[in-house]
């Protein structure tokens, strides 16, 4: 049976607005019906009435933002559909950074085809996993900003459209494969997600204590046992031993054994990390 899909465009700007419905009907004949709203009170009515399955959401509106009608959709579990953000060069970078630790996708203004038509046949794939309130929740605690305690959740996206959500802190490391990447759990779990590392990469560097120490592997430093510099090895807590190559190998030298070279990073391993 055709999947026939309902939408909802939110956005202030009716020119914008317009351009955009007419891309979304022109590019998916399988979206029936394309919904606007101009403001956050709209949107809200137009979802608690209609059967909504997809929206197109502003982030900057002038009654506020997205993500306040998101937060009050959440407040009544009222999330059952799948969110494609739109926003303008000058969003927030730790917007866009919560935004991807929530597995949801954005566009810039003005909008590309070729990414538009990759975003919503995403979407519509997962239209069916019923992740979205989860998702929403994950968004919300991260969206404050600085001041928030960082949650410790990222969202991956597997295979056929599913979203696994995990605890940073049981990531041991990611590994690159092409165009997809592996997540190995400390439970022995292996996650194969169908992002590229260097989505994850920035995240979780500079939010967390993850180093790169080549192009194809992040590694989690709560795990990191040993490293040895003349082998260009790392070995991990579980006894896996990974390679570094001789550019990262040096800048993971240089951070933590600059006195005393590879006994003063062993040294400092073990100050962290007890062992």
């Amino acid at each position: 049976m055709e999947q026939i899909i309902n939408a909802l465009v939110v956005e202030d700007i009716q020119d914008t607005s317009d351009y955009i419905c007419q891309r979304i009907q022109q590019l998916f004949p399988q979206i029936k019906k394309v919904n606007q709203a101009y403001d956050i009170e709209e949107a809200y009515d137009i979802i608690k009435r209609e059967n909504i399955q997809l929206v197109f959401l502003d982030i900057q509106l002038t009654t506020g933002t997205g993500f306040d009608l998101l937060k009050k959709l959440s407040e009544e579990n009222c999330i059952d559909f799948e969110i494609i953000f739109i926003t303008g060069e000058s969003a927030k970078e730790y917007t866009l950074r919560a935004i991807k630790y929530s597995a949801i996708d954005f566009l810039y203004k003005p909008l590309d085809d070729s990414e538009l038509v990759q975003a919503v046949n995403k979407a519509l794939s997962k239209i069916s996993s019923r992740n979205f309130n989860h998702q929403i929740k994950l968004l919300l605690e991260r969206v404050g900003g600085a001041q928030q305690i960082p949650s410790n959740k990222m969202a991956f996206h597997l295979h056929n459209g599913i979203i696994e959500f995990v605890n940073i802190s049981d990531i041991v490391y990611l590994k690159a494969d092409g165009v997809i990447c592996y997540v190995f759990l400390k439970d022995g779990v292996q996650l194969s997600v169908t992002r590229n590392i260097g989505f994850y990469k920035e995240m979780l560097v500079s939010d967390y204590h993850f180093h790169a120490i080549s192009n194809s592997l992040l590694v989690n430093q709560e795990f990191i046992k040993k490293y040895n510099h003349r082998e260009l090895t790392v070995e991990l807590t579980n006894g896996t031993v990974l390679y570094a190559s001789k550019r990262f190998g040096k800048d993971f030298k240089d951070q933590f054994g600059k006195k005393g070279g590879i006994n003063s990073f062993t040294r400092t391993i073990r100050q962290l990390f007890g062992r």
